[in-house]
């Protein structure tokens, strides 16, 4: 079966699925905050990767630079062999953010 495709457009605090022929048919939206989804999941997967997108082109950069700041220490702690307070940072993370960071 082949996958819909959905005009993918902004409103508000959503990301709303549009259909691309009926242009006012709307599937389903996403929650730019929360990531909570309403409608059709035939749009769920399209909706999620808009969203993230969305995220990672949205980063501001005082918090990008504390992102980084962060990424030398984690790396200084590795070569050192001090691990505690990163695994101190990782047990605050969703273990579905956990799974999702590891390869296949």
């Amino acid at each position: 079966m082949a996958e819909q495709t959905f005009n993918i457009k902004k409103q508000g605090n959503y990301f709303v699925a549009f259909d691309t022929v009926d242009k006012k048919q709307s599937y389903g939206k996403i929650n730019i905050i929360s990531g909570k989804f309403i409608g059709d999941t035939r749009c769920i997967i399209q909706l999620n990767n808009v969203l993230s997108a969305y995220k990672i082109d949205n980063v501001s950069s005082k918090k990008q630079a504390l992102i980084d700041k962060v990424i030398g220490q984690l790396e200084k702690d590795i070569n050192d062999g001090d691990i505690s307070a990163i695994n101190e940072l990782l047990i605050l993370i969703p273990e579905k953010n956990l799974i999702a960071y590891l390869p296949e």
